[in-house]
């Protein structure tokens, strides 16, 4: 009864666990010089933008954001008595 081992021909876990981080990593690499190769799309080129020589370049300057008229008045209420509910405070902001 004690020759018999359960299963000992598996792999520890630090070994799994190394060869897990292994191929994940060489995922990775391979994705990467993958990315880095491929060729530039003409769907995701931006233009460039150059100045023209001779014309004066025009800055516009941002218009100043203007204050919203706003009035708003905060009612708080809460029960005070069992006899009912009492206003606490009015603020106008």
């Amino acid at each position: 009864m004690n020759a018999y081992q359960f299963l000992a021909k598996l792999p520890s876990n630090g070994s799994v666990a190394s060869v897990v981080t292994l191929l994940v990593s060489a995922w990775f690499l391979v994705a990467a010089g993958a990315i880095l190769t491929d060729p530039t799309s003409v769907y995701t080129q931006r233009a460039t933008v150059t100045a023209r020589s001779g014309q004066p370049e025009h800055i516009a300057q941002a218009a100043m954001p203007a204050a919203p008229q706003a009035h708003t008045t905060i009612m708080v209420v809460t029960a005070r008595r069992a006899s009912g509910l009492r206003q606490v405070s009015a603020t106008s902001l």
